[in-house]
């Protein structure tokens, strides 16, 4: 299966889960990075490759990593390597995306440290969002999702898969656009997931960092999904590199 992210994709991607990061939809802005040109949110690509892989239920877990940037425009195929699918650029084999379902993952917990300002960077920052999506974007990304997938689901399972695209979204956005910021380059996400959404559903999400690297500009974080009610959704964790946030170090 070959799958092209466009930019149309990228930007809607970013509207409906809320990641505008620049590298993703400012073509000036990622000239600029360390990328040249606009790449594809790590999320969106997770999703696909989920959907790909034609499970006869959702993941429990999913751990993905990102080698590689994958562009706006550039032809990916999708191939299953053991336990693990890979997404790769069709003209040279180079993985963009590798992703395990249903490994083992471990959640990592950080203290919060109240701080305005972003940066510099310190262990314990911490940020949150609160945010819901309603019926008709949650259907827009139920297709976004369903291009990476042959086999027809209930509509059960694609709303369950929805749902997790949904919330390694919002996991996106609180990265690429407050902590570290924008700028950030999504390296992996281990994610256990323990519930779903509904559309209109109040969701809280909240990233902490647990662990700096700045010889290499490295960032880890805990990352945590609740509902309204405090039912967790999904919790893990996600190393970033911040070498295109301004000042972050």
């Amino acid at each position: 299966m070959i799958l092209t992210p466009t930019q149309d994709d990228l930007d809607l991607f970013a509207k409906l889960s809320g990641d505008a990061n620049p590298i993703h939809v400012d073509p000036d802005f990622a000239a600029r990075s360390g990328f040249g040109r606009t790449v594809a949110h790590g999320a969106m690509l997770t999703a696909w490759l989920v959907r790909a892989a034609g499970l006869s239920a959702a993941p429990q877990t999913t751990s993905a990593m990102f080698p590689a940037p994958a562009f706006a425009g550039e032809a990916l195929e999708v191939s299953r390597d053991g336990d693990t699918w890979q997404l790769a650029r069709h003209h040279d084999s180079t993985v963009v995306c590798r992703l395990q379902i249903n490994a083992a993952v471990a959640e990592e917990e950080a203290l919060a440290i109240i701080c305005e300002a972003r940066v510099p960077l310190k262990v314990g920052m911490t940020t949150t969002s609160e945010t819901s999506l309603e019926a008709d974007a949650f259907q827009a990304l139920q297709d976004l999702q369903a291009r990476a997938g042959e086999r027809l689901l209930s509509a059960v399972a694609a709303q369950t898969l929805a749902s997790q695209a949904y919330i390694l979204g919002l996991i996106s956005t609180l990265l690429g656009m407050d902590l570290p910021g924008r700028g950030t380059n999504y390296l992996k996400q281990e994610t256990q997931w323990l519930g779903t959404i509904i559309p209109g559903q109040r969701v809280h999400t909240r990233v902490a960092i647990t662990r700096l690297r700045p010889e290499k500009a490295l960032v880890d974080l805990s990352t945590l999904v609740q509902s309204e009610s405090g039912e967790v959704l999904a919790n893990g964790r996600a190393l970033v590199s911040a070498r295109d946030v301004e000042d972050a170090f």
